[in-house]
Order: C-alpha cells, then sequence, then structure tokens
C-alpha cells in the first residue's frame, strides 16, 4: 500500500512540474531575449522595441561591415597569409630508409 501511495505522489509531482514548466517556460524564455536585445542595444545596432504580432525583433545596422568595404580602394587585393611552399615529395630510396641484409633460412 505504501509502494502505491508513492507511485501516485511521484506522478502527481510529476506533472504538477510539467505543468508550471509549461506556464512558467516561456516567460523566462522572453525574459532572457530581452536582456539579449539589450544587451546588442548598446553594443551599436538599432533596437526596434515591439515588432508586428507582439514580437520583439532586432535590427543590425551593419556600419561595421560599411565602414570595412570602404576602407580598401575597389580594385585592390591584399593577402594577409601565402602559405609555405611545400618541399617535394622524394621517391625511390631517399624516403625509403636504412636497408638491411638478410639471409633466407631454410
Amino acid at each position: 500500500m505504501a509502494f502505491l501511495k508513492f507511485i501516485l505522489i511521484t506522478f502527481a509531482v510529476y506533472f504538477v512540474i510539467r505543468f508550471l514548466f509549461k506556464l512558467l517556460l516561456p516567460f523566462a524564455m522572453r525574459k532572457a531575449a530581452e536582456k539579449l536585445m539589450k544587451k546588442a542595444q548598446e553594443q551599436g545596432g538599432a533596437y526596434s522595441g515591439q515588432g508586428q504580432s507582439g514580437t520583439f525583433y532586432y535590427e543590425f545596422t551593419g556600419q561595421g561591415q560599411q565602414e570595412n568595404k570602404r576602407s580598401q580602394p575597389e580594385g585592390k587585393i591584399k593577402v594577409d597569409y601565402i602559405p609555405p611552399k611545400e618541399t617535394p615529395e622524394r621517391k625511390g630510396t631517399e624516403t625509403a630508409g636504412e636497408f638491411v641484409d638478410f639471409e633466407e633460412i631454410k
């Protein structure tokens, strides 16, 4: 009887916690999204408040990307890294290693 009571209480607690998560999780996610948007706004983007249908969205103005394009004149190419040339592969006895003479024993 005690085992049956334990099982019923466990199921009841499980369903109550599951129900509370369904209620509270959207609220917590909304708050987390608002914090992220506020942080992004402080870093230089344009925050657009509430958009269509009551959802929040963030628009990046792209000012940093446009400045990078303007700093380099059109038609010029700048190479930051040139990989070193690979040495040609040696073939034959050059890479074979050391040879050891042996006798076949019958």
